[in-house]
Order: structure tokens, then C-alpha cells, then sequence
């Protein structure tokens, strides 16, 4: 037997969608809890949902390395070369939450420069991705943002958005904190349409 699961198979890594760009899953750790082994093969986008204190175990390694994670945080780890097996504990007392996106390709068309948007704040770039801050008081918009993006929108907080389609009107939904928003080689722009706004992370696929 192994000592360790691919991460898809660690049953606290729970699957949300997969498409030929991204794999989606959700990661819920209550507290006390700890994952099994598990590894982690493809460059994976990483946001807190929820502040958490957790204690990290290497597989081969007697340590565990404590770090206490604020909501919102946003990392991208290059596990293709740097493959990465390891067990999550939550040493808090509220639920870890967190949003892993496996990157598997990009998308044709890309943006050569970052967006600047009212609302949208570069938060890092790198070689596959860049991300975004999204910050919007209730009935402010980002106006018509690109033409074409590829990526997701992770929500902090619940909130009501309005957000473009491809050949249709602007999507009004009702998001709670965690829902991710894929779009795909599609025109962006945000408005929030609810009484607290919208906090949220956005990332482009380049």
C-alpha cells in the first residue's frame, strides 16, 4: 500500500469541475482534522476562503511547519517541477476553506498587458497566470474590462454579481463565499448588484 494519494483522491480535496484548462477542487478541513498524505503533480492556484491555522507535514520530514493563513490569500505553487506529497492539519477552531486550481493549459488568445479596471487591483503575475483583486461597493461596476479572458473568479464574501456571457446579456447570479466562476475566451466585466458589495479573487490564464 502507498503511503500517500494523488491529491484528486484525498476525500478532503473535494472535486468541483475539470475542464481542459483547470481542475477545480475545494478543500474543507475541520478543525482537529488532518488529510491524508497526498500529492500534488500540476502548478495549482491556491485562495483562502477562510483564515485558518494550520500545521503542514513534508512526507519523509518529522516537522510539522505551523503558519496561521488570512482569508483572501492568493499563491500559485510550481508543483510540476517541484512535485509536492504532503498532510494538512487544522490546528484552529473554525473550518480550513480553501479553493485549489490545478492549471493543465492556456488558452489561445491571451492578454499582453494586466487590466486596469475600477474595482480590479494586479495583485502578481507570473509565467502562467495573473491575479487579481476584486473589490466592488454595491451598485459599482468594473465597466467592459477585456474582450476575451480566460480564467476564474473565486468569492470571499456572498454577494449578488452581474458578469458578461459570451453573445448574451450580463448573468445576474447569487454567489456565496467559496462558488467559483469559470469564463472561458470570454468578454469581462463585473457589477455588483447586492447590498454588500463584492469581494473577490480574479485569476487570468495566460
Amino acid at each position: 500500500m502507498s503511503d500517500y494519494v494523488e491529491v484528486r483522491d484525498e476525500p478532503r480535496h473535494r472535486h468541483r469541475f475539470e475542464n481542459a484548462y483547470a481542475r477545480v477542487y475545494d478543500v474543507l478541513v475541520p478543525p482537529g482534522d488532518t488529510t491524508l498524505y497526498h500529492r500534488h503533480t500540476e502548478d495549482t492556484l491556491y485562495v483562502a476562503v477562510a483564515p485558518a491555522s494550520i500545521l503542514d507535514q513534508t512526507l519523509g520530514e518529522d516537522e510539522w511547519q505551523a503558519a496561521d493563513v488570512p482569508a483572501g490569500v492568493c499563491v500559485c505553487r510550481h508543483h510540476r517541477k517541484r512535485p509536492l506529497t504532503h498532510r494538512v492539519s487544522n490546528n484552529g477552531d473554525r473550518d480550513m476553506r480553501m479553493i485549489g486550481v490545478e492549471v493543465k493549459q492556456g488558452p489561445e488568445r491571451t492578454n499582453p498587458e494586466p487590466f486596469a479596471a475600477p474595482g480590479l487591483a494586479l495583485l502578481w503575475e507570473r509565467e502562467r497566470l495573473r491575479a487579481y483583486s476584486l473589490s466592488l461597493e454595491p451598485g459599482a461596476s468594473t465597466g467592459p474590462v477585456a474582450s476575451s479572458f480566460t480564467g476564474v473568479s473565486i468569492l470571499l464574501e456572498s454577494g449578488c454579481v452581474a458578469a458578461a456571457a459570451s453573445g448574451a446579456p450580463p448573468l445576474s447570479m447569487s454567489l456565496a463565499a467559496g462558488d467559483v466562476l469559470w469564463m472561458e475566451q470570454q468578454p469581462l466585466a463585473f457589477e455588483s448588484l447586492g447590498p454588500m458589495g463584492i469581494e473577490a479573487v480574479l485569476v487570468e490564464w495566460r
